[in-house]
């Protein structure tokens, strides 16, 4: 999953970033197209555009494909794709799910590309294993937008773009807010995704590296593989309850699933009888609102997140579509994200009532458009 600035920049747009983008929303000023936003303009407002230039006017089929299409992220992530797309009344949009299974992703892509479509947004969730299907999709005229998840390959020419945020810098971003919230020492854990998948890879490739000037950090769970969650509370959770058996001390958890499926952190350790520790991870609706409900009788609590992106899917959707109409989109591909939420910093976790448990505020979404483009069949 998915789960896809400089410091200086880092540090100076935390604190504005998510709240930018909701001012501009509840002012009711119109965003900026999205061709003359910059880097750090297109993540303080989410993707959020009123640009409809990419649309074009040529009619097109949009296919919409994810890997797995099994969570709260899958649908908000579909819900950002779909609802931009939904801007262009020239364009139709199919959508197929992957439901974790390579070969049923593979298949997906195939059959989409011999229904005819003229552009394809992706989620590549087992990476380069699906990279020849893309490349024939390619091949077949259709334009190719991959995101959330890295395909390999050459963008440019076995696909048109990959767009994600830069995971090797997220997950030094969230050991860099562990080491701080541990003081600079203790045992900690990562939690990945499935097997081999390349968000995990690249997060803890990027942990690894900024842990390095912290020698008295020491990462229980290693460098070389994760203990696999599959995205997924429950599998999370079982994961968890075994290490915190396993290991007695264990000071900080890093996570690289959404706020949602985190939630599975916070019932180990319940089950565990264990008090809680920082907890690095992306953002989530309902992690956010426990937050304040368990910090009074966990004082070592504290949370570090970067946003889930679903946003991106918006970016994705406008590079896809442009493309088929055979028109340039100027927009960057990879993001650094800043610190969404910061307890540290007196940043406190987002919790919207009106919202899902499984939403995402970040993404700037509606309930009523969530639902109506969040389905996932």
């Amino acid at each position: 999953m998915q789960t896809y600035l400089t410091s200086s920049v880092r540090a100076r747009t935390a604190p504005w970033a998510a709240a930018l983008a909701m001012a501009a929303v509840a002012a009711g000023l119109a965003p900026a197209a999205a061709a003359d936003m910059t880097a750090e303009q297109i993540i303080a407002a989410s993707g959020v555009s009123d640009d409809t230039s990419f649309c074009g006017t040529k009619p097109i089929t949009l296919g919409i494909h994810d890997g797995f299409g099994v969570n709260g992220w899958s649908k908000s992530s579909m819900a950002a794709v779909r609802s931009e797309a939904a801007k262009c009344p020239n364009v139709t949009q199919v959508v197929r799910i992957g439901q974790g299974d390579l070969q049923k992703s593979i298949a997906d892509v195939n059959g989409l590309v011999a229904e005819g479509i003229d552009a394809l947004v992706l989620i590549p969730d087992f990476g380069k294993a699906q990279l020849p299907s893309i490349k024939a999709a390619t091949d077949a005229g259709v334009k190719v937008v991959a995101w959330a998840a890295d395909p390999g390959g050459t963008p440019g020419e076995d696909y048109v773009a990959y767009v994600d945020w830069d995971q090797v810098d997220a997950g030094a971003v969230w050991a860099e807010w562990t080491a701080k919230a541990i003081g600079g020492k203790g045992d900690i854990i990562f939690l990945g995704g499935p097997p081999g998948n390349p968000v995990s890879a690249n997060s803890l490739a990027g942990i690894k590296t900024a842990l390095e000037k912290y020698p008295d950090i020491t990462m229980l769970t290693g460098y070389e593989d994760w203990p696999v969650t599959n995205w997924d509370a429950a599998l999370l959770q079982k994961t968890l309850t075994a290490l915190l058996a396993k290991y007695p001390q264990v000071d900080g958890i890093i996570n690289d699933s959404d706020g949602f499926t985190g939630l599975g952190v916070l019932r180990a350790y319940e089950a565990a009888g264990k008090p809680l520790v920082p907890i690095a991870t992306l953002e989530g609706n309902e992690f956010g609102c426990e937050f304040a409900k368990l910090k009074p009788n966990n004082p070592k609590l504290e949370y570090g997140t970067l946003s889930a992106r679903t946003w991106m899917g918006r970016v994705a959707a406008r590079k896809a579509i442009a493309a088929a109409q055979g028109l340039e989109n100027t927009e960057p591909t990879v993001y650094k994200l800043p610190v969404y939420e910061d307890t540290l910093a007196g940043m406190e976790p987002k919790c919207d009532p009106a919202q899902p448990p499984d939403a995402f505020i970040s993404v700037v979404l509606t309930p009523e458009q969530l639902e109506t483009y969040g389905k996932t069949e």
